[in-house]
Parts: C-alpha cells; structure tokens; sequence
C-alpha cells in the first residue's frame, strides 16, 4: 500500500472513530470537533497544508457564528482604539479569526513528529544565552505570557533539552508528548509546581518554595507575567495605558536567588512555523521589583504593538478588557516569604486563580 493511501485510510479510520464516540452533548461542541478531527488530519498534512486547514477552520467559525465574529470584530475595534494600532496595521476580522483557530491549537500539531522535525519549524533566537546562564548552575527565571505561541514555546523547550519547570496552572488540550513530559518522574517533579483554583495558603506557599529550591539546583523556572490579579502578590503593571495588577512573584524570585530574568516573546507566522525570543540575561534587585515588572509590559506592549493579530488573548479575552471584572485574587498568598510567616485569607468569594479562564483556553 503507498504512502498516500495509508494516509487516506488513517485519516478515515481516525474520523469514523470520532464520529462513533460522539454523545449529542459532545457533537455540537466545537471544541470536540476542533481538538479530535480537525487538528489530527492538519497534522497529518504537514506544517503548511495544516496551517492552511487550521486558519480555514478559524474564519469558518467567524463567518457561520455571529457572537463569534462579533467576538472579533470587538477585538479588532481594541486594536485600534485601546492598543493605539494603526488602522492600516490593525488585525481585520479574518485575520484574527486565523490567528485565534491557531492560538487555540496550542501544540497540538507538533505531537507524533520526530525532534528534528519539530525544532526545523522554530526559529529561536537567544537561546545561546540562555543554555550560557544555565551552565553557571545559578537557574534562570523565564517570563512569558498568554501571546503569540506561549504553548508551542512551552513544547520546545521539552524538545530542546531546558531544565525547566512551569510555575503556572496546567494547561488544557495539550500534545500527548508535552502532557507525558508534565508527568515525568524526575527530581523537582513538574506536578507540584502547577498552580490550580483552590489551592490552599500551605500549598502556595509550598509552590514558591519548590521554585526557590529549583532555582538554586540550577533549573530553569517558568511564570506567565501577565495574569490579572487582586491578591497581596499583585504588582501594578500598565498595558496601552491601562493599569491593572498583575500576578508577580517571579521579580521577587529572581531578586532574592539572583537568578537572571529571561522575558520569552514567541509568535506563530503562517505556514506552520513557530517563533521564539528570548531577550536577557536580565538581573533584579531586591527593591526594584516593580522597576522589572514596568519593563516587562513596556516589552510586551511593543510585541503587541507589532503584531496585532497574535494577541488573540489580549484582544478578546475578557479578563484584559477595559471593563473586565475584577481579577481573581487568590486565598492562598502566592509570595517568596518564608513557611512561619502570616498569610492573609481574603473572603470565600475571592477564589483563587492562578490563569484566567476564558472559552479560548
């Protein structure tokens, strides 16, 4: 049999199967027909055929479900108004809904490929100096946030080999190979490093303190640096003008291990291909906590700025709006101090949040 018959006969068999597992509730989810029949046969086309499908997919939606495409088309109006966009650079509606069929594949398309198969479609740079700091044996902290292909960069550094651990909630519609690697049995294991809602005072606390230890074994540390947040961690950070705090231990981390800060900027060009910057060594020092933080959403700002349509989260999640709710605060005080110290408790309606939550995670 030749190769493009097995292919047909994969991608027939792979969607029969889907098509007799569906309850009525899981047939008119988008997220079903997404995640378990769309990105399985793009990924079988190939980087660029499958980049083709995945945008397809994304202006399909916009163009048959009106709250949809109005999701957008208010997210295209943000770009220009709130984010200062020009007009002729703001994201039109199609383009955005191709980016966001595209940020919501996450990594799911570089799942079942060889390593050289998957690092040919990153472009990186400054990774030399990332593998120089850690050589050093003093870890680093790697600070990103929810833009570009953040879960893409997140499956290279398995591919590439980083000593990294993720200090955020465990992300959702995954590869197969990224979630195994999250469940590795290794030293400073991944599982106690995710953050979750509910997580109690002792466990945060817990949380940092496995960072810290990871740190100082010369491991890298990552933290998404733009979360809303009204907890006691909180730093303020402005965004196009808007103020808001964010979730903020990872200044505090590097200020107190003198670990170097890396700010990761990744992106996703069409054709299948993933871009990642990593732009350091930064240094913090303790009492210039917001001094970093200020300068990481002045970085982030211009990545925006830049590149419009890949803020898909920024744009149209409703935690980064101008009249977003009040962000999550958390019980459990989230924050580099030691085990003995007090811990405030907010109310039982400020339930912790570590990520926002939003239909695109």
């Amino acid at each position: 049999m030749s190769k493009p018959e097995r292919c047909r006969r994969g991608i027939g068999l792979r969607v029969w199967r889907f098509a007799t597992s569906l309850s009525p509730r899981r047939l008119f989810c988008w997220k079903t027909v997404f995640y378990q029949a769309i990105l399985p046969i793009a990924r079988r086309l190939g980087p660029e055929r499958g980049d083709v499908l995945v945008s397809a997919c994304g202006r399909m939606y916009a163009a048959l479900w009106p709250p949809r495409r109005g999701e957008l088309e208010r997210g295209a109006t943000r770009a220009v108004h709130q984010f200062k966009v020009g007009r002729g650079a703001a994201p039109k509606v199609g383009e955005l809904a191709a980016s966001s069929a595209r940020f919501a594949a996450r990594d799911c398309l570089l799942d079942g490929i060889t390593d050289d198969d998957c690092m040919r479609r990153f472009d990186v740079e400054g990774e030399d100096a990332l593998r120089a700091a850690l050589a050093e044996g003093r870890g680093a902290v790697l600070v990103g946030a929810h833009q570009g292909a953040y879960i893409a960069a997140l499956h290279w550094m398995m591919r590439a080999g980083i000593d990294v651990r993720f200090l955020i909630q465990r992300p959702r519609h995954l590869s197969r190979a990224l979630a195994t690697w999250f469940d590795r049995d290794v030293p400073h294991p991944q599982s106690s490093f995710f953050l979750r809602r509910g997580l109690q005072p002792r466990e945060a606390i817990d949380r940092v303190m496995r960072a810290r230890a990871a740190l100082r074994d010369g491991l890298a540390v990552y933290c998404a640096g733009d979360i809303p947040w009204s907890g006691p961690n909180g730093r303020l950070g402005t965004l196009f003008g808007q103020s808001r705090r964010y979730l903020a231990v990872w200044p505090d981390l590097a200020a107190l291990t003198d670990a170097p800060v890396f700010h990761i900027i990744s992106g996703m060009p069409p054709g299948g291909r993933y871009r990642i910057a990593i732009e350091g060594p930064r240094y913090v020092e303790q009492g210039l906590e917001n001094q970093a933080v200020a300068g990481y959403f002045s970085r982030l700002e211009r990545e925006i700025a830049a590149r419009p349509a890949e803020a898909v989260a920024h744009l149209i999640w409703p935690c980064y709006g101008p009249e977003a709710r009040r962000p999550a605060s958390s019980t459990a005080t989230i924050s580099a101090r030691p085990p003995g110290a007090p811990v405030a408790r907010p109310s039982r309606r400020d339930l912790p949040l570590p990520m926002p939550i939003s239909t695109s995670s």
